[in-house]
């Protein structure tokens, strides 16, 4: 699942009641569909097309996205929400889905934030929750995994001399054909990296006691 943000001016600017998600649901239901997006195909968009934007209108409002006219004369309409916003509003309406429509769904992955766990009746506010909560566990993991390549690289090295040897020639070589700037931005950059890595690895939380 793709973890880019969605853009501020994108955002809902009212709170949908229970009322306005079964009536979304219904719409969806008969005018909508879904599908993976963007370059790599790992987004998510929902839409809903209709010759008369007013209810797509109200579809922006509650659930945030964009409305824009299709073809020259504008003949019809579409509704179309990406990425968080779009998973959300997915959420809201699946369990007032067919079978069918929540295979589509379920295609997308546009609900793997949730862990497994159902999203009847879990609000936007605690749905949000669960998207934080996936983007905090996914950078987690990167920075899991990063630190494990590093530490196989190293083990490697270390079995091996010559590729060491090698390496260092190398960077060597890399940094004698460097020019001044360049050498100036990478010694600001190493500085930069090496005092957020102690940030990081030195602030210990300590508790208060009576």
């Amino acid at each position: 699942m793709w973890v880019k943000r969605n853009k501020p001016e994108l955002a809902p600017t009212k709170t949908p009641t229970a009322i306005d998600i079964a009536w979304a649901a219904g719409i969806y239901e008969g005018e909508g569909t879904c599908r993976l997006c963007g370059k790599t195909k790992r987004g998510f968009m929902a839409a809903v097309v209709q010759k008369d934007p007013e209810l797509l209108y109200r579809l922006r409002d509650w659930f945030g996205g964009n409305v824009r006219g299709n073809g020259a004369e504008y003949t019809a309409y579409t509704w179309d929400v990406c990425g968080d916003y779009g998973r959300i509003f997915a959420a809201l309406i699946y369990g007032f889905m067919t079978a069918r429509r929540k295979s589509q769904i379920d295609g997308t992955g546009a609900l793997l934030f949730l862990g497994g766990r159902s999203s009847v009746g879990l609000s936007t506010t605690q749905l949000q929750s669960a998207m934080d909560d996936y983007y905090a566990e996914n950078s987690r993991q990167q920075r899991m995994h990063a630190l494990d390549s590093k530490r196989k690289h190293y083990q490697k090295l270390s079995a091996d001399p010559e590729e060491k040897k090698k390496i260092l020639e190398r960077n060597r070589l890399a940094r004698e054909a460097m020019t001044p700037e360049q050498r100036e931005m990478s010694r600001k950059y190493q500085q930069g990296y090496y005092q957020r890595k102690r940030k990081n690895l030195y602030v210990v939380p300590v508790e208060k006691t009576a």
